[in-house]
């Protein structure tokens, strides 16, 4: 989005109108906005730019509603929102990015330690033998209670 007119005013005024509602992460606001961004796929322009100045503008608390907000209309409605902008290439096309460079090197730094984290995570869980997430979910929950009851026994047995 750049700062040039937005095409559809009442559009335009609607979102942002009704993103004020969006002040946590509700299932149900999300789901009727990500409708109205499908109803309105013609003038996605106004939507995401309702949008874009609604995560410029708003207390930091109620940014991250507005970003499961934009996952949602990405994933479900796609086409043109989905070309029209992203966290790290920012809106108009990457020409102005929607967070300025130190956050998103953060973010990025953040996403590295993360990973390497989950890696060295990854190596003490047994490797999965399914392909079912719940599986593979209630593995790693029988796992974690096994460990936590061998260190519990062995802890016990230091005190002894």
């Amino acid at each position: 989005m750049s700062d040039a007119p937005v095409k559809n005013r009442p559009i335009y005024r609607e979102f942002r109108n009704d993103l004020g509602k969006l002040t946590f992460n509700s299932k149900p606001i999300i789901n009727s906005l990500s409708k109205k961004a499908e109803e309105n796929v013609d003038d996605a322009e106004s939507v995401l730019r309702a949008i874009e100045d609604h995560l410029r503008f708003t207390v930091p608390k109620y940014k991250l509603p507005a970003f499961y907000l934009l996952d949602s209309i990405a994933k479900n409605v796609g086409g043109m929102y989905r070309t029209m902008g992203t966290w790290r290439n920012g809106f108009d096309g990457g020409k102005r990015n929607l967070f300025p460079e130190f956050v998103l090197r953060k973010i990025e730094e953040d996403i590295s330690r993360l990973k390497a984290r989950a890696k060295e995570t990854a190596k003490m869980v047994p490797e999965s033998t399914s392909d079912d997430l719940l599986d593979n979910l209630t593995g790693m929950q029988l796992y974690a209670k096994k460990r936590a009851l061998e260190e519990k026994h062995q802890s016990a047995q230091r005190e002894v």
